[in-house]
């Protein structure tokens, strides 16, 4: 479509506006004067193309993700020697599995496991695709990046971008329907996950509880789904808490309930705690401990989180091992289409191959500590001169190689507070969201796929932190390749 650029810039303007009026918005990252200004999130002013195919490929797998995180973090044995090494030289992880082992020395309290994932993916262009051209369906294939299990934001606030970017399209003629625009509610998905939870932990005067961090800059992302659990049960209490709140006012009952303000707490999700800098003191390891002894439901718990590591990740991808989790072939299959090549860097001869490898062609490899949400890899000449440093240290056991993927270029606007209005070369995650609610007894009570994202970059930015400003939220404009391409979209 032809349309200036003085229409795009109005377009840009009223999008802007209708983002802070409607939620599209966190606070601005300042000290002194203005620090509670809300800003729109950065953003595309248009949704990204997403070929039908890779869309259901990615939706589809989701329950089959969910209940293999489920399955693993049920598996001490596998644990252990996914992470024993890791553990040796990594203070984080090694903080989580303390707790953990606590956990189980004095006996899990609450058998019942809920999950809020987000399992992301792009969209790589084969190998063998010659270049020039217009890409095809058949030139893309869907890659696993990771699966995050604590934390998982942005259900709130894109559920709001589905609206804007309809608006945006609308405003520049773009006709549409229903199946390329799809309803777009993860914020209502995990206040479903959220509310079945309380509802079996079976005590109408217990509270949710959100865990937050004291400087929090993503809340009005996390509002939207508290506004979702009110639209569903008005008479469910959300109280917001962090991890230094629990440990100084919060308490266990007798029966290993968990108390805070005197509150009982049914359940706890957690918006904090993913990364080592979430805990700045004892105080922190402390709350998180306090919660985990408890009898309330954890989002997640400490053996969830412990799966999401990307060693976890490594290990499941090695030939055989899937297969003891997933008992039908099929659904290997379907995960296994997604999985990336992944290697081992521990100390030792399969690791020293990987190791080799990585420094001959560093162009073709990400080396990955074991983090959520990105910011923390390793490209090109940082991660060769990590490796050469490192090539006799078990310090590298901490982090494992993975295929670096190279992902469909398209074009958009990234729409971003003090930055220019242009035209860029950009490339994007999709990420599915999904609800697991089960038991270490193996009951299933909860599994559903409830929504996406996408997170778009400029082309050639490794790092994709959106409200860093590194990235725009995105959602997905889902088209039949077999129809589209012969009109060259």
């Amino acid at each position: 479509m032809q349309i200036s650029q003085k229409r795009l810039k109005e377009i840009s303007d009223i999008a802007n506006a209708w983002a802070v009026s409607n939620g599209v918005s966190f606070k601005a990252d300042r000290e002194g004067p203005g620090n509670n200004e809300v800003l729109p999130t950065p953003y595309t002013l248009f949704p990204a193309l997403v070929p039908a195919p890779i869309f259901e490929q990615a939706r589809s797998s989701m329950t089959e993700f969910s209940r293999l995180v489920h399955k693993v973090a049920n598996d001490h044995n596998f644990l252990t020697q996914c992470l024993e090494k890791v553990v040796e030289v990594d203070p984080f992880m090694n903080g989580l599995w303390n707790i953990y082992l606590k956990v189980r020395e004095a006996g899990i309290k609450q058998s019942l496991m809920l999950g809020v994932f987000r399992n992301d993916f792009m969209m790589a262009v084969k190998e063998n695709r010659k270049p020039g051209g217009i890409m095809k369906a058949e030139d893309l294939e869907l890659k696993h990046i990771e699966i995050n299990v604590i934390s998982a934001s942005f259900g709130g606030l894109v559920q709001q971008l589905t609206k804007l970017h309809k608006l945006t399209l609308n405003l520049c003629g773009k006709k549409f329907n229903s199946e390329e625009m799809p309803g777009n509610k993860p914020a209502n998905g995990i206040a479903k996950g959220l509310l079945k939870a309380w509802q079996l932990y079976n005590n109408p005067q217990s509270v949710i509880v959100f865990l937050v961090a004291a400087k929090e800059n993503n809340s009005i992302d996390q509002r939207w789904i508290e506004f979702e659990i009110y639209k569903q049960n008005p008479g469910v209490r959300v109280l917001r808490r962090t991890f230094a709140d629990f440990r100084e006012r919060g308490s266990l009952s007798c029966g290993s309930h968990l108390l805070i303000d005197d509150q009982e707490v049914a359940v706890v999700y957690m918006r904090d705690g993913e990364t080592a800098e979430n805990y700045t003191s004892e105080k922190e390891w402390n709350g998180r401990l306090i919660i985990e002894l408890s009898a309330a439901i954890k989002s997640p718990c400490v053996q969830y989180q412990l799966v999401g590591s990307k060693k976890v990740q490594q290990e499941l991808a090695r030939p055989g091992v899937l297969e003891k989790f997933v008992p039908s072939k099929e659904s290997v299959e379907i995960l296994k289409a997604t999985f990336a090549d992944q290697f081992s860097v521990d100390l030792g001869p399969e690791g020293d191959k990987a190791v080799e490898m990585a420094l001959a062609s560093p162009e073709k490899f990400v080396l990955k500590p074991q983090r959520e949400g990105g910011g923390h890899n390793l490209f090109d000449t940082e991660m060769a001169t990590f490796l050469s440093h490192h090539i006799s240290s078990k310090e590298r056991n901490a982090y494992i190689l993975m295929q670096r993927i190279y992902p469909w270029q398209q074009q958009n606007y990234l729409v971003k507070s003090a930055s220019p209005f242009n035209l860029s070369e950009v490339v994007s995650e999709l990420g599915i969201y999904g609800i697991y609610l089960g038991s270490c007894t193996a009951d299933e009570f909860e599994n559903y796929e409830c929504g996406h994202l996408m997170k778009t970059k400029t082309s050639g930015t490794n790092n994709s932190g959106v409200v860093a400003g590194l990235a725009g939220l995105d959602t997905a404009f889902i088209y039949d390749p077999f129809i589209c391409e012969s009109n060259n979209l």
